[in-house]
């Protein structure tokens, strides 16, 4: 199995961000990007080489940090110590201003919509999901933030949140 993913980048999702991994692997689907495989962090660890992105969504075990490209994780989780090993650190957040992407101006919008902006280093996108949960912001976000710490333009990022469909969230 091990040789199944060797000429792909590998993105890491930590347990319990599911959800993150689906709309990432939705992301990159619809920006063509099939050079990326999103595995879950315990089988990114048993192949050879180096995750590009770890997403630690959640707080868990993770990959050994030398092996791991970037951590995208959670501002307030980036302060816990099992976060300091990590060569490359991006944060996000929903609502704490210190982080390298914030989700700025959420609000429900007509036909069952959410809109908001992403604002980070050097960008701002507008995002309208197509759901009025507004939990969906910090997973748009969290898979959002992943996917530009690999290298996915933000202007597609973009345009692939705002086409995915209702059932995505």
């Amino acid at each position: 199995m091990s040789g199944r993913h060797r000429s792909r980048k590998i993105i890491a999702v930590s347990d319990g961000a599911e959800k993150e991994a689906e709309v990432l692997r939705g992301i990159l689907d619809r920006c063509g990007r099939d050079c990326f495989t999103v595995l879950p962090a315990g089988e990114a660890a048993r192949q050879d080489g180096t995750a590009a992105v770890l997403l630690a969504a959640r707080p868990g075990k993770f990959p050994d940090p030398q092996k791991i490209s970037v951590c995208v994780t959670e501002y307030a989780l980036s302060r816990l110590p099992a976060f300091s090993g990590f060569r490359k650190l991006v944060t996000y957040s929903t609502d704490r201003d210190g982080a390298d992407f914030t989700a700025r101006n959420i609000r429900n919008v007509s036909e069952g919509a959410t809109a908001f902006e992403i604002v980070g280093v050097g960008i701002i996108g507008r995002v309208r999901l197509k759901t009025d949960r507004r939990d969906s912001v910090a997973t748009a976000l969290a898979a959002a933030a992943a996917a530009i710490a690999a290298g996915i333009p933000f202007a597609d990022i973009l345009e692939a949140l705002n086409g995915m469909d209702r059932f995505d969230w």
